[in-house]
C-alpha cells in the first residue's frame, strides 16, 4: 500500500458530491476487517481440506465461508449503492445456492469477494488486491477443468495467503467512519 497523507484519508472517505451514504460506524468497519481476516483462514481452510481429501469438509467450510462473505457484503464500505447492493445480492444467492449448486455458488461467493478486493485496491493500492481477482478467475478455470484435489487444495492456498495479505494491509489504516 502507499503511503495515505491523514488528509488523503479524510478526502479518500468523503463521499463525492451527489452520493449519500447510510451511517458507516467505526463498529462495522471492524466487522469487515475480522470478516476479512475470516475469509483468509476460510480460504485456507479449504485448501488444507482439499489436500487432504476431505471433500465432507470442504463443503461445510464453503457453507461457512459463503456466512464470512455476507457478513463482509454487508459491511463493504463503497460509495455507489448500485455496487454495495450488487455484492450483496451475490454473496447471499451464493448461501442461497450452497447446498443445491456448490459450483454456482462459489462462481458468485468468488466474483464477490473480486470486487471486494478490487475496490480496496482502487482505494488503497494493496498489491494483493490487483492479484485476487485474477487469481479468483484462475480458479474457476481450474474448476471447471477438474484440476485434481490437491493440486486445487494448493491454489486454494494461494488464495487464502493473498487475501491474508490483504486483511493485513487493511487493518493497519485507521478505522473508518462516514
Amino acid at each position: 500500500m502507499s503511503k495515505m497523507s491523514r488528509e488523503e484519508l479524510v478526502q479518500h472517505l468523503t463521499p463525492p458530491p451527489g452520493i449519500t451514504m447510510p451511517p458507516y460506524p467505526a463498529k462495522r468497519d471492524k466487522i469487515y476487517r475480522l470478516s476479512l481476516i475470516l475469509l483468509g483462514i476460510g480460504v485456507a481452510a479449504e485448501g488444507i481440506s482439499g489436500i487432504a481429501g476431505l471433500v465432507g469438509a470442504q463443503f461445510w467450510i464453503q457453507g461457512g465461508i459463503s456466512v464470512v462473505l455476507i457478513v463482509s457484503g454487508w459491511t463493504f464500505l463503497v460509495w455507489l449503492k448500485q455496487w454495495r447492493w450488487t455484492v450483496r445480492m451475490m454473496v447471499v444467492l451464493g448461501f442461497i445456492l450452497w447446498p443445491f449448486w456448490p459450483l454456482g455458488a462459489w462462481a458468485l461467493s468468488l466474483a464477490a469477494s473480486a470486487i471486494m478486493a478490487a475496490k480496496e485496491t482502487h482505494c488503497f493500492h494493496f498489491w494483493a488486491g490487483r492479484v485476487i481477482p485474477w487469481y479468483t478467475l484462475a480458479l474457476g478455470v481450474f474448476f471447471i477443468a477438474h484440476l485434481s484435489q490437491p493440486y486445487l487444495g494448493i491454489v486454494w492456498l494461494g488464495l487464502a495467503a493473498l487475501w491474508i495479505s490483504l486483511a493485513a494491509g487493511r487493518s493497519k489504516l485507521p478505522l473508518f467512519e462516514v
